[in-house]
């Protein structure tokens, strides 16, 4: 960062003064920032609570609260008696305010569920919306919520199928139910229902044929969302494959992107659609280009005749395509080396994105290839950080064969970045070279911040086996006490192999 200095000794000891006032005022202004936000939910509150005061001054605290989101939680016991307040417009703007408070106001949940029978309809809704935001947290109220699909308002039955879909999996006897409402007379309804299925994953596998119909529907929302809802459903769902290929021609983009993350959500029981998804990479939406290419990875080397089309993906014009498509060449593994070429051309791509999906691909595809080794030793210079990691994790992963890549990693253990020294330590200990190197770095990142790279050190030091015992009593440490059930894994795993 560029530093502009003081034009005297006088200016530059105001300025340092004016900074350290600035370091000891932050902290008041955050404490009197609290001390204000608590001092108006309590006169929100207070205003809330006033029954004899006018209902627009009710419903205009309630509205204020919701605008303040979680940051509300102390209005929520307020707000559950406002849900029985004589004026609706305030019982609505109070299941309002508790849905935006969301999760923070689970201990509503046994009130609104009694509010899923407010007499007026508005109020329903709102009600209905407010526990789909809350979550998983109010599943005793999938029953009510399941009569509420019926309700003659068509708002509610939305706001019912959303609050289902919001509490997930455990909705699942609300599934029957969500099937009925995929035939609902109201667009909204239907697609609400879709949405529903989807988040609730495999558990939700009775509704496939239903959602099947929904790839026809006259509206376009419900198509696109029972496209989701297929893939929320996994390889579950893999009847409706040739369904879904079909929707992957609908003449609405939103239609196509749905059915392009179904088949990466389906996986390899989607193989009679690569053909489709071919087609798909040369569609004129991004997004659906984007989803194409992912999907033919996740099928993975059933697809490999899309390699040729793969490698023209890498050079369209939106780096989100680009990037996909080589992440998908590297699920193909080595079925996929006649890319080799083109992806260390794509080294050089501006995207910093697409050069990591290009590293990860030829460390995967090009473990016998002789030209991959100098193009990631390259890399390892690269500017921005996570691709510079990712070229060493490459290095790694093809193992003894990258030898020539011992010194250049021994480089860069000094690297700035503690996630790239510790790819790079890795990578030395997968390749057998430069652990003596390695080690220090490795024991020195078991105390880092970041608990993903305490894990991955750990890991390294796995590799390195009984060389590595004088990192015992750190590894122990994080066996017992670190806060991060992985790394604590991690480094049990590591002591298995230390300690021999």
């Amino acid at each position: 960062m560029m530093r502009i200095p003081l034009r005297s000794s006088v200016g530059a000891g105001l300025g340092a003064l004016v900074l350290a006032f600035a370091v000891i005022a932050a902290p008041a202004r955050g404490a009197e920032d609290e001390a204000a936000n608590q001092a108006k939910i309590a006169e929100l509150i207070k205003n809330l609570s006033d029954e004899d005061a006018d209902p627009k001054i009710r419903r205009q605290a309630a509205g204020s609260l919701a605008e303040m989101g979680p940051a509300a939680k102390p209005a929520v016991a307020a707000l559950v008696k406002a849900l029985e307040d004589p004026d609706f417009p305030v019982r609505q703007s109070a299941a309002f305010a508790l849905g935006e408070i969301g999760a923070e106001a689970k201990g509503a949940i046994p009130a609104l569920f009694k509010a899923l029978g407010d007499p007026e309809a508005r109020v329903r809704a709102s009600v209905a919306i407010a526990i789909s935001r809350i979550g998983r947290e109010a599943k005793e109220t999938i029953p009510e919520l399941i009569k509420a699909l019926v309700d003659p308002d068509a708002h509610v039955r939305e706001g019912a199928a959303l609050a289902l879909g919001g509490i997930g999996p455990e909705a699942k006897p609300a599934v029957p139910a969500l099937i009925k409402a995929l035939g609902d007379p109201e667009a909204q309804v239907r697609n609400a229902a879709a949405v529903a299925l989807g988040k609730m994953g495999p558990e939700a596998k009775e509704a496939v044929p239903a959602l099947i119909k929904g790839l026809g529907d006259p509206d376009t929302l419900v198509r696109q969302n029972s496209a989701h809802a297929l893939g929320g459903i996994g390889p579950e769902a893999k009847e409706a494959v040739p369904a879904l290929i079909k929707a992957l021609g609908d003449p609405e983009p939103r239609v196509r992107q749905g059915a392009g993350f179904a088949f990466a959500r389906i996986g390899q029981e989607a193989k009679e659609a690569v053909p489709a998804l071919i087609k798909g990479l040369g569609d004129p939406d991004t997004r659906v280009r984007q989803n194409s290419a992912v999907a033919l990875g996740q099928i993975g080397p059933e697809a490999k005749d899309a390699v040729s089309a793969l490698i023209k993906a890498l050079g369209d014009v939106e780096s989100e395509v680009r990037g996909r498509a080589a992440e998908a060449l590297g699920d193909f593994g080595p079925d996929a080396k006649e890319a080799i070429p083109a992806l260390i051309n794509t080294l050089g791509d501006e995207s910093p994105v697409v050069r990591e999906g290009a590293v990860c691909a030829l460390g995967l595809i090009g473990r016998e290839a002789k030209e991959v080794v100098p193009a990631l030793i390259k890399v390892l210079g690269d500017p921005i950080p996570f691709v510079r990691e990712k070229a060493a994790e490459a290095l790694g992963w093809i193992g003894p064969a990258a030898k020539d890549a011992a010194t250049p990693l021994i480089k860069v253990l000094g690297d700035t970045e503690s996630s790239v020294r510790v790819g790079a330590a890795v990578a030395l200990s997968k390749i057998g070279r430069g652990t003596k190197e390695a080690l220090p770095v490795l024991i020195k990142a078991l105390g880092d911040p970041e608990a993903q790279v305490r894990s991955r050190a750990a890991m390294g030091l796995a590799l390195i086996g009984p060389a590595a015992k004088e990192a015992i009593p750190e590894l122990e440490r994080l066996a017992e006490k670190d806060p991060d059930r992985l790394v604590r894994r991690s480094a049990r795993t590591a002591l298995e192999t230390v300690r021999k």
